[in-house]
């Protein structure tokens, strides 16, 4: 450990602030100013109490408090660690294709093509009335990194044919309502906190013990009609959701 490392710290036990805060809006101080960069792992709970003299209680409240909030991830056995910048996403508030998004936000996106085929239609998607589905899987990335895994599905007879589209370049919405006349008027969303499986970390490049958001789409015309479901898992490391909440009574 870099034994300088102390000239960045102000702690002082003479306050009446409690040390676990001072130390942990320190930490953030020098994750702020690039210090401690993405992936720089931190010192230790014993190297920190060593070199502040502050108890491994107080260096333990403060790394929670910074896991929580997203700044920093514990790998087991490996350490602890500065969090990647998470993407924060506002498709909760509009509707809008994944690239859309990414490029909202300045990032470039790209799809990889897991696989697509015509299967009998499972139970999660019994609101598209139909017995037959196009499974399509997909990894979608932004600046080459893994965000989210998707798994949507589409009726048949209503989209037949769709599986030679290149979905590597071409977005699945623009070609549903250039090609097949059918636009999306309204969605619903379901999102929850979910332990990824195997298949997910995988295509994720997840940490055994990393999260994931869950988040279960049906897409309606604005006939009522259901055309897509979609099953998507994003990176819990590197994705936030912001969402408004209008008072009606005003």
């Amino acid at each position: 450990m870099d034994k300088k490392l102390k000239e960045h710290f102000l702690i002082d036990k003479t306050l009446p602030v409690p040390l676990y805060y001072q130390l942990k809006t320190q930490l953030l101080k020098l994750i702020d100013e690039g210090y401690f960069k993405s992936g720089d792992r931190l010192p230790t709970e014993s190297e920190l109490c060593e070199l502040l003299d502050i108890s491994r209680p107080t260096i333990r409240q403060a790394f929670s408090e910074l896991i929580k909030e997203g700044y920093i991830i514990r790998k087991k056995a490996k350490g602890t660690f500065v969090s990647q910048p998470k993407v924060e996403g506002y498709f909760f508030q509009k509707l809008s294709s994944y690239n859309e998004e990414m490029e909202s936000l300045g990032l470039h996106p790209s799809t990889k093509v897991i696989g697509c085929e015509v299967i009998k239609a499972p139970d999660v998607c019994r609101q598209l009335q139909t017995d037959k589905v196009i499974y399509l899987q997909r990894v979608r990335y932004a600046d080459d990194k893994e965000m989210v895994y998707v798994e949507t599905y589409l009726p048949f007879q209503r989209f037949s044919n769709i599986q030679k589209y290149d979905f590597t370049k071409f977005s699945l919405y623009n070609i549903m309502e250039k090609d097949y006349n059918c636009s999306i008027a309204y969605v619903d969303r379901i999102v929850e906190a979910a332990h990824a499986d195997k298949k997910v970390k995988e295509y994720l490049n997840m940490n055994e013990d990393d999260v994931i958001l869950h988040v279960s789409t049906t897409a309606y015309t604005k006939e009522n009609e259901a055309v897509e479901v979609s099953i998507a898992s994003y990176h819990g490391q590197r994705n936030s959701f912001t969402m408004k909440l209008t008072n009606t009574k005003i």
